[in-house]
């Protein structure tokens, strides 16, 4: 701004409609960056957001966790079908907490801070990118940022990632979060909390390259003016009538998660099975290690299960994902809009 006004004083043929149009630019309500962000309400918003998001979604992660983890080689349908039924008949041990909810308060607080971490990482690297690229290179910009974002913040990720999924495990041999902490450092030390460390990485960061290069161009390819008006029902643009159309954010989002969800599922069911693997026996002398990595454990997957084990959870995940995702872009959006700090000026 300070540069359109100088520039405007120095040379007398910039027209004023330039200067206005320069002017309005200064509030986006389309695109927000980080540099616009209020990190106080960001955190708040997030906070609220993710707890009432994973209050819907979380039983389907469980169902998923207990399908991947469970060796066992049933059809997708009769997984699906056997740890539904199962969870909602058995009560978890020693608890009155439902089966379906098992390390929902400690999942949601324990992966607040990693959260807000990695967004902030991919939000302002790809601004970066954005800024320093040209059009034909920003096409990838979200895969990038979306890879460093993950490994950031992956170090703070794992260990809740690993108790959460050994809570949710059928016949899970730990009582509480609490109890499962203790017992994890008991029996393996540190590195217990970040066992699968290198296929978690590899799945998560593939997952978020995808789905933010997925979720980024789809939605610009919908907010395009020949398209916008076929999916809004609008004669007009959002350019054109200043208002923000949210739809196609949420079609993309749930593009994203489809997408991304069809395409990692059979390295998360490795990761899952690494983390949870013998979590009965351990500190026994009965207690062996059944996949040694990531790229060892497909190859006794498909060996000992073939394409039942590859897809083993991938309707439950699917049933979620989409639909998560859909809504975690709509809140993404709305979060980030609401965190600006020249929202009340515009």
């Amino acid at each position: 701004m300070v540069v359109s006004a100088v520039n405007s004083e120095t040379n007398n043929q910039t027209p004023i409609s330039e200067t206005v149009k320069n002017t309005k630019e200064t509030f986006d309500p389309h695109t927000t960056k980080w540099s616009d962000v209020n990190l106080f309400k960001f955190g708040a918003l997030i906070a609220v957001s993710s707890t009432l998001e994973n209050a819907v979604f979380y039983p389907l992660f469980v169902i998923k966790t207990r399908e991947q983890s469970d060796r066992r080689n049933l059809t997708l349908l009769q997984s699906f079908r056997y740890h539904i039924r199962s969870s909602l008949t058995k009560s978890s041990n020693a608890t009155k907490t439902s089966p379906l909810y098992r390390g929902f308060w400690f999942s949601n607080i324990a992966s607040l801070p990693a959260y807000g971490l990695y967004l902030g990482v991919y939000i302002s690297t790809r601004d970066q990118l954005n800024a320093a690229t040209n059009m034909s290179t920003r096409f990838y910009a979200p895969f990038i940022a979306g890879a460093l974002a993950d490994a950031v913040s992956i170090l703070f990720y794992v260990p809740s990632d690993v108790i959460v999924q050994r809570l949710q495990v059928a016949n899970s041999p730990y009582k509480s979060s609490l109890d499962a902490i203790r017992k994890i450092y008991v029996n393996e030390g540190i590195k217990g909390y970040y066992r699968g460390l290198g296929a978690t990485f590899i799945v998560s960061a593939l997952a978020s390259s995808i789905w933010w290069m997925a979720y980024e161009n789809v939605k610009l390819f919908l907010y395009r003016p020949s398209i916008l008006p076929y999916i809004t029902w609008s004669k007009s643009s959002d350019e054109k009538s200043g208002h923000v159309h949210r739809l196609p954010q949420f079609a993309a989002g749930f593009v994203a998660g489809t997408i991304t969800s069809a395409c990692i599922n059979p390295l998360d069911v490795v990761k899952t099975r690494i983390q949870t693997q013998n979590i009965n026996t351990l500190g026994t002398t009965s207690s062996t290690t059944l996949y040694n990595n990531m790229f060892h454990g497909l190859k006794c997957l498909w060996r000992e299960e073939g394409m039942h084990g590859l897809l083993r959870g991938v309707l439950p995940k699917l049933m979620s994902r989409g639909p998560l995702s859909a809504i975690s872009a709509l809140v993404f959006e709305l979060v980030l809009y609401y965190s600006r700090d020249d929202l009340n000026s515009s």
